[in-house]
């Protein structure tokens, strides 16, 4: 008699990380390439950064859209960008760069006139904090018929030039988001995966390079999801 045993392994490490693309989108200034899979348009709106010193003082226009990105029929992940129009202006920025209790934060530059920061939170309950923080984002959600997972991790980035161009991209991912293999040197949070800071600073390195350069081209990093794995094991009696 043989026995077909099947189990299902709860989330492996697993990537299904594809290095294709799926479309460029563009935000403000900045042209982001999209990884390849299933991206759902959202909210598009204006925005504004503030900026602050040597007579600077005030705000820039910038534009917001916000994405989802869809696998399984369910939202892996929301992608939030907030980008400079333009340029040209000679600012300082008011750097916010710090950690608390539910957000790691590392200080990426040491030139008191720009800001590079990068974030990873806990795991956070989605939908009060999409209502509090993205309202708009939530209802796009509803009209689009879009379940919101129950727990959602931010990893962000900001990155302002002291010539005024700026962007800020959070990406909201579910708590199975693995981010990219590497070292992270922080002490972080017990719920924060190593491998999600060492995404944002890959994600920070794109971001600055569309900031700094004059066509704002960026490539988001691939996303990389813990996923079920079917196993089988076969036993035979005789």
């Amino acid at each position: 008699m043989t026995v077909r045993l099947l189990s299902l392994a709860m989330f492996t490490a697993a990537m299904a990380v594809s290095p294709a693309y799926a479309e460029t989108v563009k935000v403000g200034r900045a042209s982001i390439e999209l990884p390849q899979g299933t991206w759902k348009a959202l909210t598009t709106s204006e925005g504004q950064d503030k900026v602050d010193g040597n007579g600077t003082g005030g705000v820039l226009p910038t534009e917001i859209r916000s994405f989802a990105f869809i696998s399984g029929g369910r939202v892996m992940a929301i992608l939030y960008v907030n980008s400079s129009k333009g340029g040209g202006l000679r600012v300082n920025w008011v750097n916010t760069c710090t950690s608390n209790q539910n957000v790691h934060a590392v200080n990426l530059t040491e030139n008191p006139n720009a800001l590079e920061c990068v974030r990873a939170s806990v795991p956070l309950k989605a939908e009060p904090y999409l209502k509090r923080a993205m309202p708009e984002v939530l209802s796009a959600l509803e009209t689009e018929g879009l379940a919101v997972p129950p727990a959602l991790q931010l990893i962000g980035v900001t990155v302002g030039s002291s010539g005024g161009t700026s962007m800020e991209v959070s990406l909201l991912a579910v708590p199975s988001f693995l981010g990219s293999q590497g070292e992270e040197p922080s002490t972080l949070p017990a719920r924060v995966k190593p491998g999600q800071l060492v995404w944002a600073r890959q994600l920070a390195a794109a971001v600055k390079g569309s900031v700094y350069s004059m066509s704002g081209n960026m490539t988001l990093p691939p996303l990389a999801f813990a996923t079920p794995r079917v196993t089988s094991s076969t036993s035979q009696q005789q």
